[in-house]
């Protein structure tokens, strides 16, 4: 394979050369997830377009509405040992810390991990539930926010469209008296990606017993990433015990449309789905 390379150091000279090759050409950071589809001869790229040298692209701030700036070519493990995530998100302290191996934590970046969109993948889900924000800018300089709830949209597909370059995550502070949890279940090893991948944030009444507010992220039970409104919903007013749980979440199965794949049956999914939420429910208020 043949393909030109171009390293670029600021955001202004990647946005040129997107222009310059448009569909041919491809983004490159930690090359992780496209190095994976070159090697599948799914793309064979005219240019790679390196942005791992902006620096503008990458680290972790706080956000002006003191949340947090997650630079689109961050790498995972920046993100899992930032002290600053973990104060503000430790939700995201645990889940980067479980993304494939401390190797790949440290080539992998954020950008790449959630456009690839990969179902078996932890980050999205705990995104979702945070209610991030992504940040693209266009070729022509127009910049554009995307909620996390609209960013994914089909099986290895998201909003971003070919003349986009994603360079931020953005998280705003959680309202008070939300507790987050993660949960990861693996079918084949430990090692392996997660068959399923469950992020919550939690708010109980007053009281400390019922659900307030239940925020929930699906990651690898279906296609694509996603908030589980109906068991959101379904749980307001709910004792936080597991057989008021249970019975809430069993009323919500037909909502899910669950992934077959080479790690778990649909049928297999939509069973224990509900036995995982329930565990990261009861772990996030313990």
């Amino acid at each position: 394979m043949v393909f030109e390379y171009i390293a670029v150091k600021s955001v202004d000279e990647a946005l040129a050369a997107m222009r310059k090759y448009g569909d041919e050409g491809k983004i490159y950071s930690g090359g992780v997830a496209l190095s994976i589809l070159m090697k599948s001869g799914v793309y064979e790229p005219e240019a790679i377009i390196d942005i791992s040298g902006v620096e503008a692209l990458s680290g972790v701030e706080e956000g002006p509405s003191g949340g947090v700036r997650i630079g689109a070519g961050t790498p995972h493990r920046d993100i899992e040992t930032s002290p600053l995530i973990e104060q503000k998100f430790p939700l995201l302290t645990e889940v980067f810390r479980n993304v494939a191996t401390v190797r790949i934590r440290n080539t992998g970046t954020i950008g790449g991990n959630i456009i690839f969109a990969e179902p078996a993948s932890d980050p999205p889900a705990a995104l979702l539930v945070l209610e991030a924000n992504m940040k693209a800018k266009k070729v022509d300089g127009r910049e554009r926010t995307i909620p996390a709830s609209e960013f994914w949209t089909d099986y290895y597909g998201t909003a971003l469209v070919e003349d986009e370059l994603l360079t931020e995550v953005e998280i705003d502070p959680l309202p008070g008296g939300l507790r987050t949890a993660y949960t990861r279940f693996t079918t084949r090893s430990k090692e392996d990606k997660p068959c399923i991948s469950i992020s919550v944030a939690v708010a109980p009444e007053e009281d400390g017993k019922t659900c307030g507010e239940a925020r929930i992220g699906l990651g690898g039970v279906e296609a694509v990433f996603r908030r589980f409104t109906a068991a959101e919903d379904a749980l307001k007013g709910v004792e936080l015990a597991p057989a008021a749980i249970d019975a809430a979440l069993s009323g919500t199965l037909d909502d899910l449309e669950p992934l077959s794949d080479i790690r778990a049956s649909g049928d297999y999914r939509r069973q224990v789905t509900p036995v995982f939420i329930r565990r990261t429910i009861l772990k996030a208020i313990s």
